[in-house]
C-alpha cells in the first residue's frame, strides 16, 4: 500500500521512530455487496490492516502484555463480520480502521479491503483508508 510509506514517513517525522504491526494478505469468504446477485453470496475479500505506534524501542519486557498484540487487529475484523451485514467495502473498511485506532498507543493506521473474484484474472478491486491520530 503505496499511501503506508506516506503515512509511515509523516509519523516518523512526529516521534522518535515508528514501530508498525500489521496483517497482510489475509483472505476471508464473506458475504457482502450491495447488488442483488452478491447478496447472500460468499465473495474473497483479502484484508490488509497496518497500525503504527510512536517509538521503535525494544519492549521493556518479552511479555505479550508489554506490547499491542497484533492479534487485536484480526479480533477486530471477525467481531466487525459476526456483528452485521455490509452492502460497502468503504463502510467495512472505515469500521476497522476505527477500531485499529482504538488504542491510546496506536498514532495511525491504514486499512485496505480488496474484493478478490470481481474482476477476470488475477485483479481485485477495492479501498483503503489511512488516518494519524
Amino acid at each position: 500500500m503505496k499511501e503506508n510509506s506516506v503515512l509511515l514517513e509523516i509519523l516518523s517525522q512526529r516521534s522518535e521512530g515508528v514501530t508498525s504491526l500489521f496483517v497482510k494478505n489475509w483472505k476471508r469468504d464473506v458475504d457482502i455487496g450491495i447488488l442483488p446477485h452478491e447478496q447472500g453470496v460468499l465473495q474473497p475479500l483479502c484484508f490488509d490492516i497496518e497500525v503504527h505506534i510512536s517509538g521503535s524501542n525494544t519492549p521493556l519486557r518479552d511479555e505479550i502484555d508489554a506490547v499491542v498484540d497484533y492479534d487485536y487487529l484480526r479480533s477486530i475484523v471477525d467481531q466487525l463480520l459476526v456483528s452485521r451485514r455490509y452492502n460497502l467495502l468503504e463502510t467495512l473498511a472505515s469500521e476497522i480502521l476505527e477500531a485499529c485506532l482504538v488504542p491510546p498507543e496506536v498514532i495511525g493506521a491504514s486499512v485496505s479491503v480488496s474484493k478478490l473474484a470481481v474482476i477476470e484474472g488475477d485483479g481485485k478491486i477495492g479501498c483503503s483508508f489511512s488516518r494519524i491520530k
